[in-house]
């Protein structure tokens, strides 16, 4: 990719989350760099030309970072509550199999997909998890990763949506917080939470942590502010930085996907989007009696879009991000558990 197609690329991203934010959209520079750096892609390739694709590690830099503010967050009072949440955690299962089991049918006999393709394009998992299984088992991997593309950007843009018809509740760079300060920022923080970043990256990466780009920097950032060792800032204009630069890095993966499989993959995304979304709803409804949160907040940590964006949705709306995340990575690892076991039975 030359200099001036990246250019053009964060550009349009840039330009997307500005004009969100200036009319008002939630999350506006996450939803509007994904809508603006798509729309100049889709544009761009209309013609056959084929843009490659955005190094990967833009995203996995800001996700560190995303990893290093939502472990902060924790304070020490928490922790003894997580044992509470065994039922929520638990009830991933049965969520996590009708999750499957729908959207399958969805794509099998609503999409018309090879028997294989649905069965991964279906699971409620990553992206980067899903598509390893899907190469591994032979599937097509441009319809998975397609498929479960569409279906991350459309949960994460409905979900901020939905909160505000919903609820009225604002889901903006941090809702609740100012985002503007007459105090100057201690810039040593933000060396602190680079460090911490960097370091938890590596740390994710030596142990092998599913999506370690991100709990890496997690725990550490947890293990760091939970033991009283730091207590990090954050200024407000990190939070849109990271929402634009993932947002931007989102758009961009629409590079090579063809008009055909787009509508195709947004007709079927749209379908199963809705049937998780009703599941997480019916779930969130029922466990809110029995675990110490709200509906709010069982609702994002059920909702299938991917752990980065849930935690920043969490993050905007003071929703305790450790809570959000904890169930959406072990919706993550049951997928991942589940694909193995029931397709040795079933493809």
């Amino acid at each position: 990719m030359t200099k001036w197609q990246i250019s053009f690329v964060f550009f349009f991203g840039f330009f997307g989350g500005l004009l969100a934010f200036n009319i008002g959209v939630p999350m506006p520079f996450l939803l509007g760099g994904i809508l603006g750096a798509a729309s100049f892609i889709l544009w761009y390739e209309k013609d056959g030309r084929q843009l490659p694709k955005l190094s990967r590690w833009v995203r996995l830099v800001f996700m560190s970072i995303i990893g290093t503010m939502l472990g902060s967050k924790v304070s020490p009072e928490f922790l003894p509550l997580l044992p509470q949440f065994w039922p929520s955690v638990f009830a991933l299962v049965p969520f996590v199999l009708l999750a499957h089991a729908g959207g399958y049918a969805i794509m099998r006999f609503g999409g018309g997909y090879e028997k294989k393709d649905a069965y991964y394009a279906a699971l409620p998992g990553g992206i980067v998890d899903t598509a390893a299984l899907a190469e591994e088992a032979g599937a097509d991997l441009r319809v998975v990763t397609a498929q479960h593309f569409i279906r991350i950007i459309l949960v994460v843009i409905s979900v901020p949506v939905l909160f505000v018809i919903v609820t009225g509740e604002a889901v903006g760079s941090l809702a609740g917080e100012s985002i503007s300060t007459g105090e100057a920022y201690n810039f040593s923080d933000l060396a602190i939470i680079v460090t911490i970043a960097f370091i938890g990256l590596l740390f994710g990466r030596a142990t092998r942590l599913p999506v370690s780009h991100m709990l890496g920097p997690l725990f550490l950032s947890i293990y760091l502010t939970v033991t009283g060792t730091i207590e990090l800032d954050f200024p407000w204009w990190l939070s849109h930085l990271a929402q634009y630069m993932v947002g931007t890095a989102l758009g961009a993966q629409f590079s090579g996907i063809s008009r055909k499989m787009l509508i195709r993959s947004l007709r079927m995304g749209l379908l199963a989007g809705i049937y998780m979304l009703a599941l997480a709803v019916g779930f969130s409804l029922f466990l809110s009696n029995y675990v110490p949160t709200e509906f709010n907040v069982l609702f994002v940590s059920f909702a299938v879009g991917g752990l980065a964006e849930m935690s920043l949705i969490a993050l905007s709306l003071n929703y305790n991000p450790v809570i959000v995340a904890m169930h959406h990575l072990a919706r993550i690892v049951l997928t991942v558990m589940c694909a193995h076991l029931f397709a040795r039975r079933l493809l």
